[in-house]
């Protein structure tokens, strides 16, 4: 049953507006409050108030409009959060340009947690998907929430592998909550929905348009701590992110790759230019404030498991282990493993 505050069904209404973009009226909604802001509408003399505050003279809210997102809103089962708000991303709110209102399926709380942003090539290889996917599991039984953008490869692997991980992920969109982008991930979406959350700025029924992710992605940088990108071109979606998450002030982090890869250039140039290398979890966590919860397992006093207690499988793991670090994908092959066995299987050693 859908649930919207009394605020953020006045932000639909200030947002319904067409003369008036959604970046004019944060500033003003914030000083004066959405309450003051939308009593201004009702009359000549606070219209003409508000005109002095916006710079223009804001037209009615169109309320075919915001009936039809209520609508929806109650049919898909979802809610609006505004930024004025508790529930509404404390680090979101930070941004130059935050996102008024976000369109949620799933659960709000979620988004109060420490949050790290894992984005990447759409096209991306064997190796970036599960090195995508082994960081989000393990950041995931980490206690942080696992932001992605639900697009195919590396997206798609960091929401899955958080899933894995037994935490929480949410997934950004550039289009409407009733728009899956790409299709083939609405069933991935809808386990995100029952494990997290899926959110947009974007009202329903908005097509996933060219111009909507760059806007998008900045939510993606915006809601976390820090960025890590894993197999990107350097002209690409993910490359924005990181440089959006600059802008933000955000802690930026890139896995390295074969340099004969594309796809490793735009990480490479990261790093170059100061950007975190990543190639475990703990590179990651040791660049983030204490946040989330100590991994599971059945270490106590600080030490490993001993041999004894171990399964046969964990022991082919520790024994392939034992001479020299090696990649996620060389291990699946020695232990005959699958990845989505091997991956809670290593947060537990």
């Amino acid at each position: 049953m859908m649930t919207c505050s009394r605020a953020s069904i006045l932000w639909l209404r200030l947002l319904s507006i067409r003369n008036i973009p959604p970046s004019r009226w944060v500033p003003v909604v914030l000083r004066i409050g959405v309450e003051e802001s939308a009593a201004r509408l009702e009359s000549e003399n606070g219209r003409t108030g508000l005109a002095r505050e916006l710079g223009k003279r804001p037209d009615r809210p169109r309320e075919a409009f915001v009936r039809g997102q209520l609508s929806k809103l109650e049919k898909e089962g979802a809610r609006l959060v505004s930024i004025s708000e508790a529930d509404y991303p404390s680090l979101l709110r930070e941004i130059h340009d935050p996102p008024p209102l976000l369109y949620l399926r799933g659960d709000p709380s979620i988004l109060g947690l420490p949050a790290i942003c894992i984005v990447g090539s759409r096209s991306a290889g064997r190796r970036g998907i599960l090195t995508a996917r082994s960081l989000a599991a393990g950041l995931s039984a980490r206690g942080l929430l696992v932001v992605s953008g639900l697009a195919r490869g590396i997206d798609g692997a960091a929401h899955e592998g958080a899933l894995e991980g037994g935490g929480a992920t949410c997934a950004v969109l550039g289009s409407g909550l009733d728009v899956c982008y790409p299709p083939e991930n609405v069933p991935l979406a809808e386990r995100i929905e029952r494990q997290g959350a899926v959110v947009s700025e974007l009202p329903f029924g908005t097509p996933p348009l060219r111009h909507h992710f760059p806007r998008r992605n900045r939510i993606l940088s915006g809601i976390s701590l820090g960025v890590i990108v894993v197999e990107a071109g350097m002209r690409s979606g993910a490359m924005v992110t990181a440089r959006m998450a600059r802008e933000q002030d955000r802690e930026l982090f890139a896995v390295p790759g074969p340099v004969e890869k594309p796809m490793s250039r735009g990480p490479h140039a990261l790093i170059r230019n100061g950007a975190y290398l990543v190639e475990t979890v703990d590179d990651v966590l040791a660049q983030l404030p204490p946040c989330g919860n100590a991994p599971p397992g059945r270490a106590v006093a600080g030490g490993a498991p001993r041999r004894e207690e171990l399964s046969g499988l964990e022991r082919r793991v520790v024994d392939a282990l034992e001479l020299d670090p090696k990649h996620i994908d060389e291990l699946v092959r020695i232990c005959n493993i699958s990845p989505t066995s091997l991956f809670p299987l290593l947060l537990n050693l």
